[in-house]
């Protein structure tokens, strides 16, 4: 149950060192969010950027329309994009909560179609890459990214998440009762965390949805490929850390 007087979406969006974007994405995202029949609200966790990129987060939400609703959480260091959606996702009011990308890769628009499968009846509406038509967007990386994703995501579906694709597209929404359950238990706080909360979702039978969204690759992600290595050894973790959790 949500508050009386909370918003019916809370947008969440990780930032760390987003100097360069930072004030573009969160007018674009706040553009959007006004123009909805409902009330929103935006909470931007910063997760340990340095000075620069700190104020360029104060400075960019000082800057959106003073009515609407803001909220900046911050992380003293940095812990990895999965701690700071934790974080933001388990501050949130509303009655549905969304997490996305700083730099936009998804654009906020798509947010539409993820909440309508939500009033549906949906627990958990994510975003996936790939297309009705067959297509995959996945597919506009470079090369060397584009191998590396499919062999993690083959290794997703063969340890955690089979029939699932597309478990680490950067736009997910949850209804308020799910999200509360998934954060709570979420341990992972690195960008394998969409596996964990997926693989969460399954155990506890809560209905997902999966709904094609336009992407596009950005330069300047945080995702580093040398990383690649520890990620994958945290989808056995997953395993053995919820195994006991069952609806």
């Amino acid at each position: 149950m949500t508050e009386e007087g909370s918003p019916v979406l809370s947008v969440v969006v990780p930032a760390y060192n987003e100097a360069s974007r930072i004030a573009e994405s969160l007018h674009r995202i706040a553009e959007y969010l006004g123009s909805l029949p409902y009330e929103s609200d935006l909470i931007v966790v910063d997760d340990g950027s340095d000075a620069a990129g700190h104020k360029a987060v104060e400075d960019a939400l000082a800057a959106l329309p003073p009515d609407f609703q803001r909220q900046l959480l911050r992380h003293e260091a940095n812990r990895g994009k999965g701690a700071a959606v934790r974080t933001g996702c388990l501050a949130a009011r509303g009655r549905y909560l969304a997490f996305l990308d700083a730099d936009l890769a998804t654009p906020p628009a798509a947010l539409g179609a993820l909440i309508e499968a939500l009033e549906a009846g949906a627990d958990i509406a994510i975003g996936v890459r790939h297309q009705a038509d067959g297509s995959d967007m996945r597919d506009r990386r470079g090369p060397i990214r584009r191998l590396a994703g499919r062999a993690f995501s083959s290794v997703v579906r063969i340890l955690l998440l089979p029939g699932v694709q597309d478990s680490q597209c950067p736009m997910k929404a949850f209804c308020r009762e799910a999200a509360q359950r998934l954060f709570g238990l979420q341990r992972i706080e690195t960008w394998s965390f969409d596996a964990e909360l997926l693989y969460l979702a399954r155990r506890l039978g809560m209905k997902t949805v999966e709904v094609p969204v336009s992407w596009n690759a950005v330069a300047g992600s945080h995702l580093r490929l040398s990383r690649a290595a520890g990620e994958l050894l945290n989808l056995p973790r997953i395993r053995w850390m919820h195994r006991g959790v069952g609806p």
